[in-house]
């Protein structure tokens, strides 16, 4: 039942596209926000320390930070590997969105 309300209302949503190119439009729109997100964040820390994700965590490696900077470097690598993620995720989704799926 649930799958067939889906299916009709991406139809209603989406009535030039197959159910497959709408989930992939809604989940590329989903990567693409998450992305400007973490570039958001990573860009936050970039400023607060005037250096590099890379500088950063050298310099927490090799010495013992505060409570507050070892959060903000887990926080940073969050972002950093999110981006990452996120624009392996568009690379996927890009095509799928436009042309739709035949394998699925």
């Amino acid at each position: 039942m649930a799958l067939n309300t889906l299916e009709s209302s991406a139809k209603r949503l989406f009535p030039n596209r197959k159910p497959e190119q709408a989930m992939a439009e809604l989940l590329l729109e989903k990567a693409q926000k998450n992305l400007i997100k973490y570039q958001s964040m990573a860009r936050q820390f970039q400023e607060k320390y005037q250096e590099t994700f890379d500088s950063f965590r050298k310099k927490m490696l090799a010495a013992k930070l505060n409570s507050s900077a070892e959060q903000d470097y887990f926080d940073w690598e969050l972002a950093v590997t999110g981006i990452e993620d996120m624009q392996d995720e568009i690379k996927k989704l890009k095509p799928l969105s436009k042309k739709g799926c035949e394998t699925w």
